[in-house]
């Protein structure tokens, strides 16, 4: 998995974990739907009698699905959004970008990233 795809997927993680209750909820759903994917193949296998870890490679199956999504919707704002959004929950605009999206709910709510927007 590059570098890249890893951030991208960590920052839309944080996204979905960070971002204030009623804004975001496209990227906490699809972020609920990729783990979900994940942990049910993870099942699947285990039913099967195999071994299936839920360390590292998970993240990696996740990050597939990721990407899978987001190379087939290529024109959603969604992604980058999300992804802007959660880079910066680690740096010293955390405080003062959680705030404005709090202020801005309703605006962030009428932006055009939803995924049933974009096909």
């Amino acid at each position: 998995m590059s570098r890249e795809m890893q951030s991208a997927l960590t920052n839309f993680k944080r996204c979905a974990d960070e971002a204030p209750k009623g804004t975001y909820e496209n990227t906490k759903s699809l972020n609920e739907v990729i783990g979900g994917a994940v942990d049910q193949l993870m099942r699947d296998i285990r039913a099967l009698g195999l071994k299936a870890d839920a360390c590292d490679h998970a993240f990696v199956l996740e990050a597939a699905i990721y990407g899978y999504v987001k190379q087939s919707n290529p024109d959603c704002s969604l992604f980058p959004v999300s992804e802007g959004f959660g880079s910066a929950m680690d740096g010293p605009a955390r405080d003062r970008v959680i705030a404005q999206t709090e202020r801005d709910r309703d605006f962030i709510r009428s932006m055009p990233q939803a995924i049933s927007d974009n096909g």
